[in-house]
């Protein structure tokens, strides 16, 4: 589903404002827009509801870009301002961005909005949570019995305050001028017999920028003896200084009360900064460690550091199956187990669903950052044990080695889910290191995803189809009979040429445009065969295989949408079979049998396709409503007498003999395969040794002529 986006456009040119909205219909949102072209009407609409984003020309008569900040910026609401112009130079630009501007685009390059706005809407929601930590602040600190500081250790050991609350009168009797002017008065009243511990640890926490926390015994200026409790948190900044900020309480006559306070202060800041669900740390707090590796790598050339971003395989499949408290409890355990593998410098986060991200301080080099995630891949095959069933979760990793280059915590997140999108492309539980050209590459899917659409709108696919051939045989037919075909997709690029599937398929089912392309492929097969059975019917029953893609499944009217495409071709149910793959099936098992139990009662057959690459489980197998499983061709182009993928496929057959269905080998290339799978009882095959894909017009010629209605076997 769309992302709703309240977006205020000011521009005079209602064309220029469509082709904007039209870049982020493209782009996944679903804007609901004003546009603007005077001040006034600017100042309406920013009192009149609230939006997400500005968007805003750099000229328009009478009015410019610069006021519509300026007016933007006084209304003190906080409101990404991008600028889209197609005249603006550099210089213009800059000044815009120094003026309080978040990023601008091009005209002619409008394909870059949608992920600016993504960008700066993520950025505008991590300044609302800063925002309100630090109100959340200010009000700890008009209530806590005691004071908040913020203390300095000058590189060249001098010391100051930078900060001190007003709860410095009551605890110290000392106002907070006082403090700031000379801060040893606050030192000089530690009780002597305290003060060398207290020193101590406040020497080791500025040597291992570690926590500070203590208490001791103090005396006031009016001769109250006092037990106070320090808790303190060392920064190191850019120049040397080290910077505690702290909270110092009385714990003497209230000491329980206050304890019980100041852990609930703790709690609530905790909170703000960390997963209510695993309690790692959240986005927020990443973020901030984040700036702080970045920071410490421009200041320090020996400092190295990594992000690692890990994204769960089929996490939905553990959810949907086994129910969300068993994911939660996953979610659980996948945080344990991140953490055994990491320093206490170093951090994991969780920022959404099975997302998480880890943070590897001063490391030697990348070699160090990838022993780690082989580490991690390696444990994640250690089956975990949900609702008395178990199961084997894995991970895909990115890897960003940082470098003085990056300057924004998001620009390292973003290469990193780059890094990690490419590993789970290449398999489950692996790992990618980012490099400049996976950002091209991610250009470049933008590209073939504007591609695609063209196609769908151009009709440029096209369907191929392979023949599937009895290879058995029984009594009433000799082996190398046809019996059907299967339909392929294919892609005629205008300037790339025929375009297979792996290119594009992927893509297309991670926008969702591959229900429009499974649609069309679905009523061109069926109106292919229903034109085939009107010229030949003698050759028929021929069935025509076509795939379905999750996304198919997930279609509440796929059911209605094949009644009435079957109805359109006047082909009966049983001229088709619908191939779908295993994975797919254990997504939402009771909703696929119905869907499947619907199809077949229309004597649709149901064929399980790439049989013994998934996680199929005997428990629901048995219960499918299919007619047939298809061996993959990974097997079967890997077969030799005896070893494991001849018993793979052993195991498939016989197992498809005991529930009652069909089998069909795919990517049968030699004889020899074919006279194994004969042998092991394999009823049917597709694959080069008999035919290659054929367009739809070299099946007519060749029915024609009746050379494809048997193969010498």
């Amino acid at each position: 589903m769309n992302e709703l986006l309240n977006i205020l456009i000011v521009e005079d040119s209602e064309e220029d404002a469509m082709l904007v909205i039209h870049e982020l219909r493209r782009g996944g949102f679903n804007p609901n827009w004003q546009r603007v072209q005077t001040d006034k009407e600017l100042q309406i609409a920013l009192n009149s509801q609230t939006w997400d984003v500005m968007i805003s020309d750099y000229r328009l008569p009478g009015f410019n870009a610069p006021a519509a900040l300026e007016i933007a910026k006084q209304s003190q609401k906080d409101i990404p301002f991008i600028l889209v112009s197609g005249t603006i130079g550099e210089v213009l630009a800059v000044e815009m961005m120094k003026a309080g501007a978040n990023d601008y685009v091009m005209k002619d390059n409008l394909n870059r909005l949608p992920e600016a706005v993504r960008r700066e809407l993520r950025d505008a929601q991590v300044r609302a949570e800063r925002k309100q930590a630090q109100k959340l602040l200010q009000t700890l600190a008009s209530n806590i019995p005691g004071m908040i500081y913020s203390f300095v250790q000058y590189s060249n050991g001098s010391i100051a305050f930078d900060y001190i609350s007003f709860g410095c009168l009551d605890l110290l009797e000392l106002t907070p001028d006082q403090i700031l002017e000379n801060a040893s008065l606050c030192f000089v009243q530690i009780h002597p017999d305290d003060y060398p511990g207290c020193y101590a640890a406040a020497n080791e926490s500025a040597q291992t920028l570690k926590p500070f926390s203590y208490e001791w015994r103090l005396v006031t200026p009016s001769g109250k003896l006092k037990w106070v409790q320090a808790s303190a948190r060392p920064e190191c900044r850019e120049n040397g200084d080290i910077v505690w900020y702290g909270v110092l309480l009385d714990v003497s006559e209230r000491q329980v009360a206050l304890r019980d306070r100041k852990q609930a202060q703790e709690l609530i800041i905790h909170n703000s900064l960390h997963d209510p669900l695993t309690d790692l740390p959240n986005r927020t707090l990443l973020i901030e460690r984040l700036e702080l590796a970045i920071n410490r790598a421009k200041r320090l050339e020996t400092y190295r550091y990594a992000v690692l971003f890990l994204d769960l395989d089929r996490f939905k499949v553990i959810n949907d199956s086994l129910g969300h408290l068993a994911g939660d409890q996953l979610l659980k355990n996948i945080a344990h187990k991140l953490k055994t593998h990491l320093r206490e410098v170093d951090l994991v986060a969780r920022i959404g669903g099975d997302e998480f991200v880890i943070l590897l301080e001063d490391i030697s080099d990348i070699e160090k950052a990838i022993q780690i995630t082989e580490r991690m891949l390696i444990d994640f095959q250690t089956p975990l044990i949900l609702n008395d069933a178990e199961v084997v979760i894995s991970t895909s990793i990115g890897i960003v080695l940082g470098t003085n280059e990056y300057s924004q915590a998001s620009d390292l997140l973003r290469d990193a889910d780059i890094a990690m999108y490419q590993a789970k492309a290449q398999r489950r539980n692996s790992y990618k290191i980012f490099d400049v050209k996976m950002h091209t590459q991610a250009v470049n899917r933008l590209t073939v995803e504007t591609d695609i659409r063209k196609a769908i709108e151009r009709e440029e696919f096209v369907i191929y189809y392979q023949p599937i051939v009895d290879i058995l045989g029984d009594e009433q037919s000799k082996a190398g009979q046809l019996i059907g075909f299967e339909a392929l997709l294919r892609w005629q690029h205008p300037t790339r040429g025929l375009v297979l599937p792996k290119e594009f398929v992927s893509i297309a089912e991670e926008t969702g445009l591959i229900v429009q392309i499974d649609r069309w492929m679905l009523y061109k097969a069926c109106q292919h065969l229903a034109n085939w059975k009107a010229k030949f019917a003698t050759h028929f029953p021929i069935k025509v295989n076509i795939n379905l893609s999750v996304q198919d499944i997930r279609q509440g009217n796929l059911i209605e949408y094949i009644d009435q495409i079957l109805a359109q071709t006047g082909l009966e149910g049983d001229c088709i079979t619908l191939e779908i793959t295993e994975s797919m099936l254990i997504e939402n098992i009771s909703q696929t049998i119905d869907l499947l139990s619907q199809l077949k009662s229309r004597k649709i057959q149901i064929s399980i396709d790439d049989f013994g690459t998934g996680y199929s489980s005997l428990n629901y197998l048995h219960r499918l409503p299919a007619d047939n499983l298809k061996i993959d061709r990974s097997f079967v182009s890997q077969m030799q007498q005896g070893n494991r993928n001849y018993q793979v496929v052993s195991t498939i057959i016989a197992l498809s003999n005991q529930l009652g269905l069909a089998v069909v080998a795919e990517g049968i290339e030699t004889p020899q395969q074919l006279q194994w799978l004969q042998e092991l009882g394999c009823e049917f095959g597709q694959g080069y040794l008999f035919s290659k894909p054929l367009s739809h017009q070299t099946v007519e010629a060749l029915l024609t002529t009746s050379k494809i209605l048997h193969y010498i076997l």
